[in-house]
């Protein structure tokens, strides 16, 4: 009996061990502003400015094919995200209040997605 208490402590042990040294890779970055801090293209393929943070420069980012467009938890096509950003930004404060998520790939520094929440 104790044998099998033994061999079920070490199992465990050894199954926890193994979940311990899985390795996370990041494949992506987020920056998060408020609308009012990123500059959006006028047409699809076109490139994006922000500034990461208030003592960083700005960078610029070229949106791709394979960019996917966020709109209140939505996924839409660049024209219908588009529409929707105008909309929130001719709220009252709305480029102020709402955010923007930036996805960049670490590898590449292009743009996979974007998000916008009010």
């Amino acid at each position: 009996m104790m044998r099998k208490v033994l061999v079920t402590i070490s199992l465990l042990l050894l199954i926890d061990t193994a979940a311990a040294l899985r390795v996370i890779e990041q494949v992506e970055r987020a920056v998060e502003l408020t609308l009012g801090e990123l500059s959006l293209p006028s047409a699809e393929g076109g490139t994006i400015t922000f500034s990461e943070c208030p003592t960083c420069g700005v960078s610029t980012h070229r949106l791709t094919d394979t960019t996917v467009f966020q709109a209140n938890r939505q996924i839409v096509p660049f024209v219908e995200f588009m529409r929707i950003v105008e909309l929130i930004a001719d709220k009252p404060n709305g480029e102020d209040q709402a955010v923007a998520v930036v996805f960049i790939d670490i590898e590449t520094g292009r743009i996979t997605r974007i998000e916008v929440r009010e």
